[in-house]
């Protein structure tokens, strides 16, 4: 046992690394899969669109094309109809 008083409260810096680590990717087909968390936004890219996809468990966000979505098409269909780009 300790006393609470000993304790100090943590400050994110440069120094330290992330508090918990990422999830390992999901393996399908031998390929790594992550899991959508939202598509926060989009942009033109050529013919079509990026997508800025928050990943499920990650503290990162990319831009995605709609191929590398496949897998979520629930998820970007839910945010084309959200931002009328159907």
């Amino acid at each position: 046992m300790f006393h609470g008083k000993l304790l100090t409260p943590y400050y994110k810096t440069d120094v330290h690394r992330k508090n918990f680590p990422e999830p390992p990717p999901n393996l399908i087909d031998g390929e790594e899969e992550y899991k959508v968390e939202s598509i926060r936004d989009h942009r033109k890219q050529g013919r079509g669109y990026q997508y800025l996809v928050e990943w499920k468990g990650y503290s990162d966000e990319t831009w995605e094309s709609e191929s590398n979505l496949k897998n979520a098409s629930k998820s970007l269909q839910s945010y084309k109809r959200r931002k009328n780009l159907q």
